[in-house]
């Protein structure tokens, strides 16, 4: 996994709810690329998902129905 945070402005403390917003990106060979608005442009954050087989502990292919699934959830956006 890999992720960066961008840090936009203060989120006051004692704010007792945070919306995240969590986009697709790109769907790699083995890995899922996302970005998410923290708190209306608070922070953004792009992060990496490798997939893995836990038998061999190793990053293993997307599957075509683990791809048709998050490409379905995918938003394109500008």
């Amino acid at each position: 996994m890999h992720a960066t945070i961008d840090y936009r402005k203060e989120i006051a403390l004692g704010t007792r709810e945070v919306v995240v917003r969590t986009r697709i990106m790109e769907v790699g060979r083995s890995s899922v690329r996302f970005a998410h608005d923290v708190g209306d442009g608070a922070a953004e954050v792009s992060a990496v998902l490798v997939a893995w087989d836990p038998r061999t502990r190793r990053s293993r292919e997307i599957s075509a129905e683990e791809r048709d699934a998050l490409l379905a959830e995918r938003v394109v956006t500008p």
